[in-house]
């Protein structure tokens, strides 16, 4: 029941941001009385801090999945962007907005997941992509997943690309190509065209 909650919160969300849905929809929309609900959550920030922690893990599982099955690191990247591309496609840019600025200790989740697991997978990525001799040995490892971070994040941020302009999804494919583009040799681009069918053009 907890879980299933969670899931309807995270759809609801993400949907319509946290401000306007209730502990009441959440409740209707499960079809259980709010009771139920608070029998498993003290309060909304409750809800809002464990929504976080589940929507987290379970990316994390997604982006593992991504690493166990690349073949290489080009296909580990494609792949990992293809399980952003979903999750993008189901949020709402509101609900990060408001959980920076309404959910202190729900956005502190989302900041150690990202310079935790997020930053660790990058770093990680660039490392094998060097052994395998698609990436680039010359780069600074450390500038480079920062880099990367800053781009992800950037991506995210409403300021830096207002949802009335630009489309999340969008905007994600094109840094994601262009930092793939910007790490990898002359056969990592082969690679890329293999995966994605797109050619890379100097």
């Amino acid at each position: 029941m907890k879980e299933r909650i969670l899931e309807t919160a995270l759809r609801l969300f993400s949907t319509y941001g946290i401000k306007s849905i209730t502990m009441q929809e959440i409740a209707r929309e499960c079809g259980i009385s709010k009771k139920t609900v608070y029998e498993h959550f003290a309060d909304k920030t409750d809800l809002v801090d464990e929504v976080v922690a589940f929507m987290t893990q379970t990316h994390c599982k997604k982006l593992e999945e991504c690493i166990s099955s690349g073949r290489d690191a080009i296909e580990e990247l494609v792949l990992s962007l293809r399980q952003i591309e979903l999750q993008v496609k189901s949020i709402n840019p509101i609900l990060l907005f408001e959980l920076e600025k309404y959910h202190p200790s729900a956005w502190k989740g989302i900041q150690e997941f990202k310079d935790s697991f997020v930053r660790k997978s990058i770093r990680e990525n660039l490392e094998r992509g060097i052994r395998e001799g698609l990436f680039r040995s010359n780069m600074n490892i450390d500038i480079i997943t920062h880099l990367r971070l800053m781009q992800i994040e950037s991506a995210y941020n409403p300021r830096y690309f207002p949802a009335a302009q630009f489309d999340l999804h969008e905007v994600m494919v094109q840094v994601t190509q262009h930092y793939i583009h910007g790490v990898a040799t002359p056969e990592g681009h082969r690679r890329i065209e293999q995966y994605t069918g797109v050619k890379q053009t100097a």
